[in-house]
Parts: C-alpha cells; structure tokens; sequence
C-alpha cells in the first residue's frame, strides 16, 4: 500500500516567492546586461554593430522566455497549494456529510 500524501502548502507558497525573487533578480540582470551591450554599440564598425543587434535580439527573447517560464513555476507551486488546500476542505466536507447521515443503530454497535 503506497504511503499517504502529506503536503504542507506554505512550503509551496515559501518555494513560489522565492521562485518570484530569482525571476526578478534574472530579469534585473539581464536588464543590466541589455544596457551594457546597447552601450557598447556606440564606436563598432557597421557590421560589427549590426551583428550585435542580432545577438541582442536573440538574448533578449531568450530572457525573456526564461523570466516566463519562472514566473509559470511561481504560478504553478502556488495553484498547487491552492489545489491542495481546496481537496482537504472539500473532501473534509464529503466526510462530514456522511458521517452526520449514519445512524447509531446501521453500525451494529
């Protein structure tokens, strides 16, 4: 028999905001990084510059596909905890409504 489920879901809320804190500590940097590079452009040769436009262009959709995708995770721990909070409520109601159904005498006891 597999081992009950045990879920502490402020745990999954603590993981969410730090997940939210690296998201925006990667943004921040990568912001940083956009500014320093733009910078740099001034004084490159034309194709020089020109190349790096498109390396930028690559990064910066690259950062900001990984910002997404942190701040999904963020999304999902905190669903999960939401998920797992609304299964204990409603399933601690199912039991509660059937324990007040059963009657002294149907347990035979």
């Amino acid at each position: 028999m597999p081992a009950p489920l045990s879920v502490i879901t402020e745990d999954l809320q603590l993981s969410a905001a730090t997940v939210d804190v690296h998201a925006d500590t990667v943004k921040a940097g990568h912001i940083a990084a956009d500014g320093r590079i733009e910078a740099a452009h001034r004084g490159l040769p034309m194709g020089s510059a020109a190349a790096l436009s498109i390396a930028v262009g690559k990064w910066q959709a690259d950062s900001a596909t990984l910002f997404g995708r942190l701040v999904g995770h963020g999304c999902d721990l905190r669903a999960g905890a939401t998920a797992y909070l609304c299964t204990d409520r409603d399933s601690g109601s199912a039991i509660t409504a059937v324990v007040a159904s059963i009657r002294p005498e149907d347990m035979q006891l």
